[in-house]
């Protein structure tokens, strides 16, 4: 029998359940509820679900993130299976799951599975203490995680103009310098915090390098770097 550890569940997740069996339901797979009996948790993560959107988008209005088109954009990518996979890799959650003996080998490499543990968590704080309860623990997670992402897309975007590529682009034509190529070097991080590393290069040259969370991103900032290179050196690569 699995042994359901339940005070430092409550610790990761940050609430206290009343109903410890809804606790444990919100972490029962339907392959562990067929093998040993009792109810599984899809329902709740029906239900989670809702509350999520609901939350997000409260969140999103509230805050006035932009017009509807880039609301509806920004709650898509809140509310997405990678946001909550972070959020149960972050309070390691996939320790509680209870899975049949057949389903115990996807147990990590499965993202469906992350993400419903998430959603069933949310109805469970919201069916055992109330909706603010719930907020409060979806504000902690990903909400939070998107504000310090969205930070952060700030930032990169005040260190390069959105133009940059055009801009070293012109250079190179004006000067009849040659051909620019954007090779990208590596990419590392998981599927949800990923970061780039591309290279700006010229006749198959490399003028600069930079980092950033987005490919395209990289490459804006990199063409920055080879533009401002290249004028310093009077438009030779060295």
């Amino acid at each position: 029998m699995h042994i359901f550890d339940i005070d430092e569940c409550e610790k990761r997740i940050g609430y206290k359940f009343n109903d410890k069996m809804l606790l444990r339901r919100c972490f029962t797979h339907s392959s562990y509820a067929y093998e040993n009996g009792g109810e599984d948790n899809e329902l709740l993560e029906f239900f989670g679900d809702a509350i999520i959107q609901f939350v997000v988008t409260e969140h999103l209005y509230k805050n006035a993130f932009g017009d509807e088109g880039k609301l509806t954009k920004k709650r898509a990518e809140v509310v997405s299976k990678e946001p909550l996979l972070k959020a149960v890799e972050k309070l390691k959650l996939i320790d509680f799951v209870l899975l049949g003996k057949g389903q115990e080998r996807a147990k990590k490499t499965t993202e469906k599975l992350f993400s419903s543990i998430y959603e069933a968590v949310v109805a469970g704080i919201y069916l055992d203490g109330g909706l603010e309860k719930a907020k409060k623990f979806i504000k902690n997670t990903i909400i939070a995680d998107f504000e310090v992402l969205s930070e952060k897309r700030k930032k990169e975007n005040k260190i390069v103009k959105p133009d940059a590529k055009n801009k070293f682009q012109e250079y190179v034509q004006k000067n009849k310098l040659g051909s620019i190529s954007y090779e990208l070097l590596w990419k590392k991080g998981p599927e949800h915090k990923p970061e780039f590393r591309v290279a700006s290069t010229l006749n198959g040259t490399r003028i600069a390098e930079a980092s950033a969370s987005s490919k395209k991103m990289a490459e804006a900032i990199s063409a920055e770097l080879a533009l401002n290179k290249l004028k310093k050196q009077g438009g030779k690569t060295k």
